[in-house]
Parts: structure tokens; sequence; C-alpha cells
């Protein structure tokens, strides 16, 4: 019997084909701003370990590419081609924008659809509320075992990351027409002990560009804890999932900012805590360190206020909660405009 020949991993020096494709995969993920040039660089290097940032590698990622980051990497660059496969039209027609022409406003949402319900009843009011109100995405939380019935809602795309480690809890509905490259997810660390003893995988965040001009990120940071002098209190493995994840998102959204400075930024969803939360790795606390504004105080999930945004490089108006469409969370609404500098 053959067996497949172990390669040695590419690293800092390493050249061929091999590092071609590495290149060209991370250059089409929005990785890599130089040339894929099959030199494996200091800039190859750094493109490495920002992947490696958002897709859950623990510990401090290094700028080497085994065979973990390898199949990784196809596997990403396959969901980004599958995902813009049909949507190759991106920046033209659409019903915010106008034929040929990158929308400047567009009409998001964000919804906690709650797990346990029927995906056919899911599928369908959702998919009604979308077209009535003519929404750009939707901003998608607990969608686990909804994926199939939530890719049959006409005229849009569902983004999610199954292989993640939340095995895509959270995800993105987006316009057929809207979506472009780049969907990725930044995966959190840790996990938590249940209300039942169980053990709850850390969240992953799902990102995606839409419109050419905005990148949109879907969280869910769900493990309940409290803020007390500025500081999280709770179960150890709570907190450090909660500190995880704001960590991560707070990462990236700073590479983001530095790397596309032309590129608004959308960060919302199921935050678990309302926005006048001060504390260190709060949402707040995220908000501010990446210099962004943040966006709610609309009365959800028991009136509660727990869904909100954070906005940069873009103004988020006519923020609404809407019906909860069988969820325990409303459906809150909101408008994204492009500033008229950055068209």
């Amino acid at each position: 019997m053959r067996t497949k020949a172990h390669r040695p991993p590419l690293h800092v020096g390493s050249t061929g084909n091999r590092v071609q494709k590495v290149e060209e995969r991370l250059k089409s993920l929005g990785y890599l701003k130089g040339a894929a040039d099959n030199r494996f660089d200091a800039s190859t290097a750094k493109a490495v370990v920002d992947y490696k940032r958002d897709h859950g590698w623990e510990e401090k990622p290094q700028g080497v590419v085994g065979e973990r980051m390898a199949r990784s990497l196809k596997r990403a660059a396959t969901t980004t081609t599958t995902s813009t496969a049909t949507t190759t039209q991106a920046s033209q027609t659409s019903g915010s924008g106008g034929k040929n022409r990158t929308p400047s406003t567009l009409k998001g949402a964000t919804y906690n659809v709650e797990r346990d319900r029927n995906p056919q009843e899911v599928q369908k009011k959702l998919g009604n509320f979308a077209k009535s109100h003519d929404l750009d995405f939707i901003q998608l939380q607990e969608i686990n075992g909804y994926h199939k019935a939530l890719e049959k809602i006409p005229g849009y795309h569902l983004v999610t990351f199954p292989k993640s480690k939340d095995h895509g809890e959270s995800g993105i509905l987006v316009k057929d027409d809207l979506l472009t490259k780049h969907a990725q997810y930044i995966q959190g660390e840790g996990g938590w002990t249940t209300v039942r003893g169980g053990h709850a995988p850390p969240r992953a965040a799902t990102a995606v560009q839409v419109a050419g001009w905005l990148k949109v990120v879907s969280v869910h940071q769900p493990p309940s804890v409290d803020w007390k002098n500025g500081q999280p209190v709770g179960p150890e493995n709570r907190v450090d999932t909660y500190k995880s994840l704001s960590e991560k998102l707070l990462a990236f959204a700073k590479r983001q900012l530095k790397n596309n400075p032309d590129q608004a930024l959308l960060i919302g969803g199921d935050w678990n805590e309302p926005e006048s939360t001060r504390g260190k790795w709060s949402p707040h606390w995220l908000a501010q360190q990446a210099g962004m504004n943040t966006h709610g105080g609309v009365k959800t999930h028991g009136n509660g206020r727990i869904d909100y945004e954070m906005s940069t490089g873009c103004r988020v108006s006519n923020v609404k909660a809407g019906p909860t469409l069988g969820s325990d969370h409303n459906i809150v609404t909101f408008t994204v405009s492009r500033p008229k500098g950055n068209r």
C-alpha cells in the first residue's frame, strides 16, 4: 500500500509551487497584500500569522505553514470561491444602490434565531421578513441546525463555518447580488460548563465583505458574566472564554482598520451584556479600544438592551427592534450609510 509522503513545513526562505499556492490563497482571503511570487518572505510569514490568529490557533502563532495550515487554507479558499461563484456582479444591481453601482446605503439586521425551533418555520418567517423589509444582510446567531433551511431562502446566501469549533453557531445572510469575498471566522478559545454540566465550545464570529466597502461581523458572546469594579466575575472558564473572543475580535478589528483604511467595519449581534457595561473585555471596552462607535439602546430579548452594533467608517441609523419571529429575541433592524467621501 502506498502512503502519502510527509511534506516539510514552509517557512521564510522557501520557494516553489507550494509557496505559490499558499500565497495565492492568502491573497484571495485578504491576508497577503503583496504579490504571490512563490517566495516565502517576511510579508508571507506575517500573513500566515494573521490567518492563524483569526482561525483558532492557540498560543502564539508562528509564520510557518504545515499540513494543518495548508488544509485550513484550502478549505477557507474553497469556501470563499463557493460563496462568490454565483455573485460575480456583487458591485452591480441592488435594491439599495441601483443598476451598475455599488450601493452606498445598506439595510441590515441582527437576529438570535434561538435553538430547538422548526427549521421550516425559521426559514419562512425570516425569509418573509427579509423580503418585506428589503434587507441587504442579517447577522445571525444560534443557527446550528438551521443551515440547510437558511440556505434555501430565495435571493440570499448564508455565510457560516460549520467546521469551526462551535460548528457554525453564527452566520450572515447576504443578498446574492451584494456578497463579495473574504469570508472568514474569528475563533475564540476555551469553552465553559453548561447548567447541565456539559461542555460548551468557544464561539467563532463570522465575517464577510458586503457590497465591496463594508466588512460585517456577526457575534454571539454567550458566557454569562458580570462586571465588578471594571473586571468580569463569574466561573473561571466562562470568564476566560469571554476574554478570549473579545481579545480576538479586538485584534481582528485593529488589523482590519490598519490594512483596509478605506473599508467600513460593522461588528454586532447578541452580546449578553447591555451597552452600558463599561468593564474590561465588555463590548463597550472592545469598541473603545478599536476606536469604534456603538449603536444600541433598543429593547429586545425580554426588554433587555443587549443586541447592538459597533461601527467605524460608516453611519448607523434607524436602529429599531422588530418582532421576535418566534424567537426569544427581537430582530433588530438598522441602516448603514457610506460617507460620501469614501464612495
